[in-house]
């Protein structure tokens, strides 16, 4: 699906879409990008409850021990020049306790690196469905990295559009007036305006219209 047509639906649909995005949500990310930026996250309660908290992790079915070394890795690559999500990746399939769920790992390995860098989207059971992107399946795990690498470079290149094009002018303004001095990367507000509308499910309003335009 082309980029510009997802973005005329979240346009057309940016009052409901806005709406569905909570305050504690913006403040859980606020405390997060702020905490980050002050201190060393594996000694710090504040970030690392916000960051659970934001992030489902509680529920995700990681155990103590890999949230702690998850934490460590963050300090880990905090301070490299070049984020590779693929040793991000590596590194936590390491770490893992839990039965395989490589999209999963990979979301939270995109996660990790936006808290460093957020010029970087989410990769997320949201976004997969918006962009059709599928989940590798019966493949060794170099096919496996492969696959996913893929799947974020086309999601970042749709963000970078959608950016650079300034195609979502309205719902971008809205967000901004919602949520006044939020001080967050144009990525990092199109994460929210995107997990909101996988959320709501609004391309499936829409299927009839988007097969016309083929």
């Amino acid at each position: 699906m082309k980029t510009t047509e997802i973005t005329k639906i979240i346009e057309q649909n940016a009052t409901e879409l806005i709406g569905n995005i909570d305050e504690e949500s913006v403040e859980l990310y606020s405390i997060i990008k702020k905490e980050y930026e002050n201190s060393d996250v594996t000694v710090n309660n504040k970030f690392q409850y916000a960051y659970r908290k934001f992030y489902g992790m509680d529920h995700a079915g990681f155990n103590d021990d890999f949230i702690n070394k998850y934490f460590k890795l963050i300090e880990k690559f905090r301070n490299n020049t070049v984020l590779d999500s693929e040793l991000v990746f590596i590194d936590l399939h390491r770490i893992k306790n839990f039965e395989d769920n490589d999209a999963l790992l990979f979301s939270f390995a995109t996660k990790l690196m936006c808290t460093i860098d957020d010029s970087i989207p989410i990769y997320d059971k949201e976004v997969c469905t918006i962009f059709s992107f599928t989940e590798p399946m019966d493949v060794d795990f170099a096919m496996v990295i492969d696959i996913f690498t893929d799947q974020q470079e086309i999601l970042q290149g749709h963000f970078n559009e959608i950016i650079e094009s300034n195609l979502l002018p309205v719902t971008i303004r809205m967000f901004d007036e919602k949520f006044k001095e939020n001080n967050f990367s144009m990525v990092k507000k199109l994460d929210f305006i995107f997990w909101s509308f996988g959320k709501l499910k609004l391309l499936e309003n829409h299927i009839d219209e988007l097969k016309v335009s083929y």
